[in-house]
């Protein structure tokens, strides 16, 4: 609320009082009578500036002049000269000469680029299934090894181990364990195998696929197929083994592991 609306409003509060205050001291005040309003100046007149000061326009006239007077200051913005590049030099003619020719080249090089990719992707390929591969489809035994190794890898176990597993085979054969006796003979060989090649054997070869591994010589090949044949049809076909096939596949096992150098 304003200054003046405050100073009306306390006028009237007070006006209200003082009449009834006087109806109940008497009659002195039944003549009263109000005067005329009492005017309160508007608020908007309040504070108005009836004085302006005059601007001596010839003195601003003359400090204009001494201010443009001044060598000091800078009143025009300044404009940059222009850069001026040089032209580069053209290129030798050996060298537009060798873009030429690449750029000639370049259905050719397109096509080198493809194919080394290609070979990059296949090379990727062969390493990590290659060996794999080779081992799974290896040749079998109806080709003839490849001609390369002047050394013939040997398979065989030591002699102490050959005759101490023929012992504990025979054991179980004198039982009539013929199966079992069979089946020690086969799987230790397989172990003896894979202990001593280097590239390894995959446990999830069968027998028959390490039987036709192409790195293992025809004697070892055909001295375990015997062995290998009498498992399968015991193991898989659920013939019994009899005291004839014990023979063979001892026979066989003594060939593979006694016989004479690998040829």
């Amino acid at each position: 609320m304003s200054l003046t609306g405050r100073l009306s409003a306390a006028l009237l509060i007070a006006a209200c009082l003082t009449v009834p205050a006087g109806a109940q001291t008497g009659d002195d005040y039944d003549d009263l009578t109000l005067d005329a309003p009492i005017e309160i100046p508007d608020s908007n007149d309040w504070g108005e500036v009836t004085h302006h000061p005059e601007t001596d326009l010839e003195t601003l006239e003359q400090a204009h002049r001494d201010y443009l007077r001044k060598s000091t200051l800078q009143l025009e913005r300044p404009e940059a000269d222009p850069v001026e590049f040089d032209p580069p030099s053209p290129p030798p003619n050996w060298l537009r000469g060798l873009f030429e020719f690449l750029s000639h080249l370049g259905p050719l090089l397109t096509l080198i680029f493809y194919v080394a990719i290609a070979a990059l992707i296949l090379g990727v390929l062969y390493f990590l299934f290659g060996e794999a591969l080779r081992i799974r489809f290896g040749k079998d035994g109806s080709k003839a090894d490849k001609v390369g190794d002047d050394v013939i890898p040997d398979f065989r176990p030591a002699e102490s181990v050959a005759r101490s597993l023929l012992e504990e085979a025979d054991a179980l054969a004198r039982a009539g364990k013929f199966a079992e006796a069979v089946h020690l003979l086969l799987f230790r060989s397989i172990e003896d195998i894979q202990t001593r090649i280097e590239i390894g054997v995959p446990r999830s070869l069968t027998a028959r696929e390490i039987g036709k591994l192409g790195f293992l010589p025809d004697r070892a090949r055909t001295a375990l197929s015997p062995i290998i044949a009498i498992v399968e049809r015991s193991f898989f076909g659920g013939r019994d083994v009899d005291e004839s096939g014990w023979h063979t596949a001892r026979a066989s096992y003594e060939d593979f592991a006694f016989g004479e150098q690998w040829t």
